[in-house]
């Protein structure tokens, strides 16, 4: 090979990104991960039923992340009833605080992220944050509702699906419909 013909390589390969193991995205560098729950918030009194119904926790939503340099922000999740129409719903989303003091999940002010809106047309209900968050390493959101005796019962013959368009889109590329659903339906 010639001079020119070696220059001319160097030149081009110069030119070329050459991914490295740490630029490559694994699929399981980014988890979304739903849990289902049933758990009544309300004191063993009832007191609660004065806000129109019992506050139930009924599942969490985490994030996960392997990269820290990553720098990916939410601003609203969706949630998509399947199940038999529902007219009103009144939900709210709380972050959990890390605090190791703290180790049971707290509905407080502290915590609290947004109010959710129920489009009953859609079946659809929207968490918009207050204030935009930063996914750090793992993040995780609890979904309380407040539930009118009526409702309980439909609920529970349905699910909530995350809508997977309105996630980061490491987040989308890596989470499979499956697994983005919170399923009340315990027989009883």
């Amino acid at each position: 090979m010639n001079r020119t013909g070696i220059i001319g390589c160097i030149l081009a390969l110069g030119t070329i990104h050459l991914a490295s193991p740490s630029d490559i995205q694994h699929k399981d560098d980014f988890v979304v991960s739903l849990e289902s729950t049933w758990q009544c918030l309300d004191d063993s009194n009832g007191s609660c039923t004065q806000f129109g119904g019992k506050w139930v926790l009924i599942g969490n939503i985490t994030f996960r992340k392997k990269s820290a340099k990553d720098s990916i922000d939410l601003n609203q999740l969706k949630l998509h009833w399947n199940g038999p129409f529902i007219s009103t719903l009144s939900a709210s989303l709380y972050k959990k605080n890390f605090d190791p003091t703290k180790k049971e999940f707290l509905p407080i002010d502290d915590y609290l992220i947004c109010d959710g809106c129920w489009n009953n047309k859609k079946q659809t209900l929207s968490l918009t944050f207050d204030e935009r968050q930063i996914l750090g390493a793992v993040e995780v959101f609890y979904v309380v509702l407040t539930v009118p005796d009526r409702l309980e019962s439909i609920l529970r013959q349905g699910s909530f699906s995350l809508e997977k368009k309105d996630l980061p889109l490491p987040f989308q590329q890596a989470c499979s419909p499956q697994s983005l659903q919170l399923t009340f339906n315990t027989g009883k």
